[in-house]
């Protein structure tokens, strides 16, 4: 994830020199057939040891902030503030190829390929001028349903709850990536999409088997951090199968979330379910013991 440097970076102005009309000679050059060949994306397996680490960070920052100050009404409204900043940069790099060259300078390093976008040349003049226009548009950066989950986790649950609800979606997350990456470059893993549809698909990207294995026990372990046991004295209380139980409903909210099913569409990116998912799981266990 890219929260904690977009968080640094989000008041930054890009610096707009150039001119309006661009040269179709030189933006062919920048462009390259649609995509700007500076800011191409990089290689898969350089970004996803990084934008992992990146996601925990900013998930331990925000905990540890929390400690802070009161994560309601300040934290929420805070996250809130950084949420809606973050969506109308974003909404300005869909729009004008000068802030999304500026965004791309500073966050596309971390940015998966549908969270880039793309523009394409139109030739005006004979050739003498042209213009950008979108040929595809970016979709919003998991950093922002990130924020919004905490914001939102922040508000709906008690504040033990919501850090335990955001201290899953920090760790368990790319803990599970990391985990099925290794299994899979041991040639120990199969995707869940390979074994449920037993085609010939590529076992790599994509929830798989080890990394949803991965996220249940990384799930049960962070719920000890703020729900230490059932003979605890805080207000919720779980036991180990309560734990292995939010664990899985996490693990397969976190394998279907931001995926594309037939006759459904996409659904809601992970990053703002597994919160929610965690949030409401442990205030409906702790309700009904």
């Amino acid at each position: 994830m890219m929260c904690c440097r977009s968080l640094s970076l989000l008041f930054t102005p890009p610096n707009f020199s150039s001119s309006n009309n661009l040269h179709c000679h030189a933006a062919n050059m920048r462009v390259g057939g649609g995509r700007d060949r500076r800011h191409a994306a990089p290689n898969v397996d350089n970004i996803h040891i990084a934008r992992r680490v990146q996601h925990a960070v900013t998930g331990l920052v925000l905990l540890v902030v929390s400690h802070i100050i009161p994560p309601y009404p300040v934290g929420c409204l805070l996250l809130l503030m950084a949420t809606a900043v973050f969506y109308s940069i974003h909404k300005k790099r869909v729009q004008d190829p000068k802030w999304d060259e500026w965004y791309l300078q500073k966050f596309g390093s971390l940015l998966r390929n549908h969270e880039r976008g793309e523009w394409e040349v139109v030739d005006l003049h004979n050739n003498m001028q042209c213009k950008r226009r979108r040929k595809s548009i970016p979709e919003l950066p998991g950093a922002f349903y990130f924020l919004l989950g905490a914001a939102l986790s922040t508000f709906l649950f008690p504040a033990t709850v919501a850090r335990m609800s955001v201290l899953v979606l920090s760790l368990s997350d790319p803990i599970a990536g990391l985990v099925g990456s290794w299994f899979t470059g041991k040639r120990c893993n199969i995707a869940w999409k390979q074994l449920l549809s037993r085609a010939n698909a590529s076992p790599e990207g994509g929830p798989s088997v080890a990394g949803s294995v991965g996220f249940v026990v990384s799930t049960i372990l962070c719920t000890y951090v703020y729900i230490p046991s059932t003979n605890s004295t805080r207000s919720a209380m779980l036991s180990f199968y309560s734990r292995l139980f939010i664990g899985v409903v996490a693990s397969l909210t976190e394998a279907v979330g931001g995926r594309h099913f037939p006759f459904i569409g996409r659904m809601v990116d992970d990053n703002l379910l597994i919160p929610l998912v965690v949030g409401c799981l442990i205030c409906w266990i702790d309700a009904d013991g």
